[in-house]
């Protein structure tokens, strides 16, 4: 989005009298300026919205089945999480990697005290059950 001068004006003076209008309304200041602010306060919105990070895409079954795989081979969370950020990139956070890690560790049967997770992904069920129906159970 290009800026013009006067938007650029209008943007400045909601920055410089924020504080004010917060502390004392938009009563104290004049028409003028009550219209410049508004608008510089539209602008600023805009440009916040246009500039906020693009929602993160669920998870593919590609991906899905990088995780059960190597949870499969017994690699810990944090092993995942790196390797799976070297194949994948950034695609997804190392929190919400590690979630998924933690859906494998709450249905896996070798680990009785482990079933504090609420699992919530279906296909990672199907593919952790393809690889091992007796060990990967829902209960």
């Amino acid at each position: 989005m290009t800026i013009t001068s006067e938007q650029q004006i209008a943007i400045d003076f909601f920055n410089e009298n924020q504080q004010y209008v917060e502390s004392f309304g938009l009563m104290n200041l004049d028409r003028e300026e009550r219209l410049l602010y508004r608008k510089g306060k539209s602008l600023t919105a805009q440009q916040v919205v246009k500039s906020a990070p693009k929602k993160v895409e669920f998870y593919t079954d590609v991906e899905r089945s990088f995780i059960a795989v190597a949870y499969d081979k017994g690699m810990n969370r944090q092993t995942i999480v790196k390797e799976f950020q070297q194949e994948f990139g950034n695609a997804h956070t190392a929190s919400s990697i590690g979630q998924k890690v933690e859906m494998c560790k709450s249905i896996d049967g070798t680990l009785k005290n482990h079933k504090n997770f609420q699992f919530r992904d279906t296909e990672l069920l199907e593919i952790l059950q393809d690889i091992d129906s007796a060990r990967y159970v829902l209960n």
